[in-house]
This record gives structure tokens, sequence and C-alpha cells, in this order.
């Protein structure tokens, strides 16, 4: 299932954004011609913030916001935390001073559909300019568009992987403005056909080879659309901005798994077909206004979406039998939020508000082996939340180099299981928090941050359902409660020259720390991994004690003085966590938590040629799964891409061609399996491994796009 995160900015903040430049911004790149050696420094910057003006973006001949972004030094887009509500999940990007009321819509998609022509400038508020915002972000990227508005963007191109024959992709939207009346439309649609085939070698305790498996992987089908549209305008001395989107994806696989022994014998055949789609429904109301020194904003937004999926199989060999698993799932989500905020003096600003949600998952399950139904724990069951929230935040500018604020909120909800499982839980926090920010230089600041976090909920982790090529159950869970976490963070946006650094080093010591725990569930209908066992045994997600953890994010952006038009951009973290095993009792990492990330690109603009090439290479470091008698080791890549691109086409045209993969990277699996009679865990010996590793079919593969504006 797909996330995707972004909420309305007023109505987390209160206000929007200030739309006025800085006090300097009297000098701009567009006073000089846009060439990589005019446009390599922001038009304008103050201590809050930093701002670049449409010409410094020239010599990319950006087509969409979205091209603009990329290229903005020092800066990542980041659509926010998977989480319910508002707060948290509200990622790092304006628009005109607001955030686009959505929640199902991708920043990435929001960005496309902006013609490069309508944006004046991108400016990066920090500090003081973002103080009181519920996002918590260190930096926000502001979209100032033109005052009128009437154009469109389209882009119409194929993927070329496996089959032989182009996946199709394309976007169509146009957006105008009359007077105070704004409106958009859009449709995307993007499909991919990348079969993945591998192999899985078999071993005993010993290391001594048992047998494999190929797992051919002959059709795998993506497709994904979208319908949205906007409109916002003036009404009763405020104003209205609402967005709705039709959504939906689908997936296809059939998947063949022989197995071979030792000898290389045929042993018996698992064959599979699985399918899923996921169609879903946003709608999103925002109302603003004034009351004299008081800003008001209410936001409603309702969401809803229907996840299903069938997965049949049928073995064949010296094993004969059949399985099918049917799941369905309606997702709700309605919330209401209302907030109001004002100047007291110039140094200091209030804002106080509330938010009511409601959040349900009804999942119902069919699963069956031969024929026989088998009733897996917490598979059917209904979830049903009700949320609420008060905050207030009081944010304190000295000057224009010191800045504090302070934020103090309460979280309060009712969970209620219906179903496999009736119970009611009450959850309530306290969430404080402090920041101090300082300006230094012309483009420089600092901020410490000391603040309490509680962790989210995915309604996911309460309900069950059966992997059956992995011969596991994946439990639910509903004595399952958010981890909480203190966090101390220290971090630093420095700017010198035509370079941009970010930094950020965190520290948390966490509370209830959210990992998987053995379940053990008396089964009448035997289990339909084990048919000789009376209990169910499987890993469910859950609370494992107390733990911590130490990240620090990187950004860094650079041209390249001896390549002409090259610019190096890298990002990633480094990672470091701890937390006490339940099952061995010995220190470890927490589960699904990669200890590395790094993303490095590189771009040369030949503004003369109306050219640009790039490459692009992304690898992040192994991560494990602990399961009670496993442990379950992934890492993939590096991934590596090239690109070209020209605009020297009739109507300022681009044409873009990628390859990708041209490393042929690969995904690589290593289970490890423990346990005996007298420790049926990872406390007995290991007995099995499980070496898998996969790579797609077609390496490199082609994606070619044609796109314009009108």
């Amino acid at each position: 299932m797909l996330g995707r995160m972004m909420v309305s900015a007023l109505a987390l903040t209160g206000a929007a954004y200030a739309q006025t430049p800085a006090a300097n911004e009297a000098t701009t790149s567009a006073d000089c011609a846009p060439t990589p050696t005019c446009a390599v420094v922001p038009a304008s910057s103050a201590a809050g913030r930093v701002a670049y003006d449409a010409a410094f973006f020239a010599q990319f001949n950006p087509q969409t916001a979205l091209d603009m972004v990329r290229q903005t030094p020092g800066f990542a887009l980041d659509g926010g935390d998977d989480r319910r509500g508002f707060s948290g999940a509200v990622g790092n990007l304006l628009i005109d001073g607001l955030r686009p009321s959505s929640k199902s819509q991708s920043l990435d998609g929001i960005l496309s559909r902006i013609p490069a022509g309508q944006v004046v400038r991108i400016e990066l508020l920090r500090g003081a300019e973002v103080a009181g915002d519920a996002s918590g972000a260190s930096v926000l990227l502001n979209i100032v568009r033109t005052a009128s508005a009437g154009s469109g963007v389209w882009e119409a191109g194929f993927e070329l992987t496996s089959y032989g024959e182009p996946a199709p992709r394309g976007e169509l939207s146009y957006s105008g403005r009359s007077g105070q009346v704004e409106w958009g439309l859009g449709a995307s649609y993007e499909s991919t056909y990348r079969d993945l085939p591998g192999w899985r070698r078999f071993y005993d305790g010993a290391g001594v080879y048992t047998g494999r498996a190929e797992t051919p992987s002959p059709e795998r089908i993506f497709q994904e659309g979208s319908i949205n549209g906007n409109l916002a305008f003036p009404l009763a001395g405020g104003r209205v901005t609402a967005n709705a989107q039709l959504s939906g994806f689908s997936f296809e696989a059939e998947n063949g798994f022989p197995f071979y022994d030792a000898a290389d014998n045929p042993d018996f055949e698992l064959m599979q077909v699985f399918e899923e789609r996921e169609p879903g429904v946003e709608v999103g109301v925002n109302f603003d206004r004034d009351f004299g020194p008081w800003s008001l904003a209410l936001i409603g937004l309702m969401n809803r979406e229907e996840y299903s999926s069938e997965d049949h199989g049928e073995y064949s060999g010296n094993i004969v039998g059949t399985y099918m698993q049917e799941l369905e799932q309606e997702s709700r989500e309605s919330i209401l939020r209302a907030s109001l905020s004002r100047s007291l003096t110039p140094q200091h600003r209030v804002e106080f508000g509330a938010e009511g949600a409601f959040n349900s998952l009804d999942q119902s399950l069919v699963y069956d082996e031969n024929g026989v139904a088998i009733n897996l724990p917490n598979a059917n069951v209904l979830i049903e939340e009700e949320r609420a929230e008060l905050f207030g935040t009081h944010t304190w500018r000295r000057d224009d180099t010191w800045t504090v604020e302070s934020r103090l909120a309460w979280e309060t909800s009712t969970l209620t299981f219906t179903g496999d499982t009736n119970d009611t839980v009450e959850l309530s926090y306290w969430k404080p928090s402090i920041q101090l920010s300082r300006s230094f230089g012309q483009n420089n600041q600092a901020r410490v941050r000391v603040y309490r976090d509680v962790g989210q909920l995915d309604f996911g982790d309460f309900t069950s359902a059966a992997a059956v090529a992995d011969g596991l159950i994946n439990g639910g869970n509903p004595d399952l409660v958010p981890d909480t976490a203190w966090i101390a963070e220290i971090g630093a946006d420095l700017r010198f020259g035509a370079a941009a650094l970010s930094l950020t080093l965190q520290h948390r010591q966490i509370s209830d720390v959210a990992d998987l725990v053995p379940i053990v569930a008396p089964n009448p209908d035997e289990d339909p991994l084990d048919p000789d066992d009376d209990f169910f045994r499987f890993d469910a997600p859950g609370n494992i004690g107390d733990g911590e953890l130490t990240q620090l994010d990187v950004n860094f952006s650079t041209p390249i003085s001896f390549i002409e038009g090259g610019r190096l951009t890298i990002e990633g973290y480094l990672r470091n966590s701890e937390v006490t095993d339940p099952v061995t009792g010995h220190a470890r990492i927490i589960s699904q938590t990669p200890e590395s990330e790094i993303e490095v690109n590189f771009r040369q603009d030949l503004p003369d040629l109306r050219l640009a090439w790039g490459v692009s290479v992304f690898k992040q470091g192994e991560f494990q799964v602990y399961r009670f008698n496993e442990t379950d080791t992934n890492e993939e890549g590096p991934w590596v891409d090239v690109f070209v691109e020209t605009t020297a086409l009739p109507n300022d045209m681009k044409l873009r061609l990628w390859a990708a993969n041209i490393t042929d990277g690969t995904i690589n699996r290593e289970r490890r399996f423990f346990g005996d009679n007298a420790n049926p865990n990872r406390n007995g010996p290991l007995n099995r491994l499980d070496l898998r590793e996969r790579q797609f079919a077609e390496a490199p593969w082609f994606i070619l796009e044609l796109s314009g504006t009108f």
C-alpha cells in the first residue's frame, strides 16, 4: 500500500508565512544574464530567509517547479512522517506561504503541476521564519508564484524493460487565476513492467548445502493513476481553498518457485498468482480569515481508501496442495482542525489550537489450505480511533539573531477493537518542545532543540495475514502502543558562496520501542505453516522496552569549479541504535533501521547547447528484522542511473532519456533460522540458512519522456 503525506499549512500555523522579500532583495540575479557564473548565489538573504529568484534556475532549463526545487542548494524535499492527523505529517513545502491541503498527493506530484514560468522565486525559511510550525522542520521551502497565471504542463513517455514493449506514462495539468479566484485540474498515469528473477540457496546449521529454488518472476505489472483538482476563492472576509483527488493503483504478479534437492533433482513447485489494488478519494477544505490582530485557520479533510488483494497458490511434485488468501481493508480518516494566532509585540507571537480526528480500519480475511478454512488470530477486526490534540506555541524573537520557540501539546485517543479482538484502549501524552536558533554571518544559522515525540500507530500492525511464500504469519498485536522518545537535537544550515551544507545530529532516548515480539496463540485448526503444532507461533509488532538511537543527517551541495556548469549534491545519514532483545536478552539494533544511507547526484548544465546530463548513485546499508526464531538481513543496490536531456526543440520542449540501474544492482536477503526442542527460538542453535538474491531481468532499463508547457 502506498502512502503519501501532506497537509495544510495555514491550518497548522494559524497564519500564512509572509510573502514580502527580505529587506536586501533589491539586488537580484535578474539583474544579470542567467549564466552559471551569475546565477550561483541567492538573490537575497536575511537571518531567517534565503531567496533564489527564477533567474538562478535558468541554467537548468526548468519546465516545472519540481525541476527548480531539485536544484535548490542544500535542501531536500520531505513529505513528512506517515502519521495520523496533521501534526508531524505536514512536510516541508509551502506554496505562496501555504501548504497544500492534501495528504494523499505527493509533494513531487504537486510541484510537477506548477509550470516554471509561474515561479517568481524560491525561498528557504529558517529560524524565526518557521518557529511554531507544527512540522518541526528546521527549514521550509516556499514557492512564490506570479500574481496571475493561466498555463499548463504536459508530459508523455514510456519505460522499456523486461517485456520488450513500452510501459506508458504521462501527466497533464492546467492552472489558472482570475483576480482572487484560482483553479487547477490535473491527471497522471504511470505503469512499469519490471521482472525481478532470482534464486534461493538452502543450507543446514552446519553449512551443508541442502537444495535450491528458482524465482523467475515472469510477470510483474504496476499501474497507478490519479485525477485531481483545486479551487480557491474569497468568502465571508476570508479565503476558501478546496481540493479533491481520485487515485488508485494495481499490481499483478505471477511467480513460479521450482525447488530442487541437494542432488539438483526436482522436488516440488509452487505457482503463485498475486493481485492487489487500492482506489481512494480525498477531499480537503481550508478557511482562513483575520479578525483584528488574530488569524483564524480552519481545515476539514476526508480520506477514504479500499485496499484488496488476492493470493492463490498451488503446489505440485513431492508436495501437493493449494492455498488461497483474500484480504479486504477499508480505511477512513476524517479530521477537523482549528487554530488562532497573533503577534503580541514585534518580538512575541502566540498560537493556540485543537484538532479532532476519527480513524478506522476494517479488515476481513479469508485464508484456506486445500479448501479448508484456517482462522488466523486478529485477521478479522475493526479498529476505530477517536483522537484529540490541544496545543499552544510561543515564539520569542529577541532580535534578528536569536529566536526561542516553546510549544506544549497534549494528545489523547481512544482505540476500540471489535471482531477477533474486543477491547478498548485509552492513551494520552504530553509533548513539550523548546528550540533555540542563532543566526550568524550573512546566511548561516544554528539551532538546538529538545522535545518529546510520540510514535505513529499503523493500524495494519494490529491485523494479521499470511505470507505463504516466506512461510510466515505477519501477525497483528492489539497490545501495541506508540513508542515515545525524548529527543535532543543540534543542527546547522550553512551557506558559503555557491555551496550549502546542512547538518543535524540527533539523539533519542526511547521508551516502549516498537519492534517485533513473539506471539503464541491457541490453534484448534492446526497451524497452516506447521500442521503438527497446536499453537500459532509468530511475530507481531510490539513494544520491547527502552532503547536509544543516534543519527547524523547531512545535505551538501556545491558547484565544481573545474567542470563548467557542474554541481555535486550529497545527501545521507549515519545511524546507530540499541535495544535489549526480548528473546536473547542481549543488546542489538532496532529492527528495520538501516545504519546508513547515501545519495550522490552529479549534474552538468551546458546552457549554450541547451543540454544537460548527470548521474545518480543511491545506496542504503543493510538492515535486520529480528523474529522469534530467525534473523532476516536485507540489503539492496547500489542503484546507479544516468540521464541526458535537451531543450533544443521547438517550443522549448524537453526530451529526457534515462538509463536506470546501469550497474545491475542486486537485492540480497539472508534468513538464519534457530531453535531446537529445548529452545525453539534464537536462544537455540542455528539449524537452517536461506540465501536469496534477485536482479531485474533488464539492466539497464530505459525511460524516454517528452514534456512541455502551454
